[in-house]
């Protein structure tokens, strides 16, 4: 009868060891680049906002995407009428609304950088290519200051 008992238990552990092994595991808490980050601060280039499709078109042709991932394309393109910031390690793609929040400087000897916050709702890469970027697909941008640094000659 002793050894009726320690079987049950034994497999009673069994269970839910496993039970937590699997939920400790679970895939919705380790994809990490779907889930929202909120009031993210970013620094982008004054110089935009580009129109997704003329983002998209470059990725394509040009040598500098070259290695592209064709899943972030796909969903880039999927994201419909939108427009983009460019900073160093990104691409922040918005919606007009969020974009006309941040202003925009076209200026020679000087660079400025737009520095908000926002929700990121999705992160996504553009894969193997030659200088890697992010593609953030933010909401809810707040203006928080501008930041310039000129050249010196």
């Amino acid at each position: 009868m002793k050894k009726n008992h320690i079987i049950i238990i034994a497999i009673v552990f069994l269970i839910l060891f496993g039970a937590l092994a699997f939920l400790s595991t679970s895939p919705r808490d380790s994809d990490a680049t779907n889930a929202i980050i909120h009031n993210a601060t970013l620094n982008v280039s004054s110089e935009g906002p580009i129109e997704l499709s003329k983002i998209l078109e470059d990725i394509k042709t040009a040598d500098y995407y070259k290695g592209y991932d064709n899943e972030t394309v796909k969903w880039m393109e999927s994201l419909g009428n939108k427009y983009v910031f460019v900073s160093d390690d990104a691409l922040v793609v918005m919606d007009k609304s969020d974009s006309d929040k941040i202003p925009s400087i076209f200026a020679c000897d000087v660079i400025f950088y737009e520095i908000f916050s926002c929700d990121i709702l999705e992160n996504h890469t553009l894969g193997n290519v030659k200088y890697p970027k992010d593609v953030l697909y933010v909401k809810n941008v707040k203006y928080i200051r501008e930041e310039a640094f000129y050249f010196e000659v």
